[in-house]
């Protein structure tokens, strides 16, 4: 799918991997695109970091070894798109 043609943000839940890894590009948080794919992250996961834990969050952050102020963008950007 070319950027052009990324679904749009109301469907972001029907999002492939390499949907998610698109909007990190356009989101300056292109550097996690790799990581986001190798651990399937796609818009149904997206969608269900809402419901996680504070141990999940934490969890997630560890693995894609994200920045805290990464992480605080990535919410506000879901945020704004849900």
């Amino acid at each position: 799918m070319s950027k052009e043609q990324l679904p749009e943000p109301l469907d972001f839940f029907i999002w492939t991997v390499e949907d998610v890894g698109m909007w990190l590009e356009d989101i300056n948080l292109g550097s996690y695109s790799q990581i986001f794919k190798e651990h399937g992250v796609n818009g149904e996961y997206l969608e269900g970091m809402s419901m996680f834990t504070t141990e999940q969050i934490l969890r997630f952050i560890r693995q894609c070894h994200m920045k805290w102020g990464d992480f605080i963008t990535l919410c506000k950007e879901l945020r704004r798109i849900k």
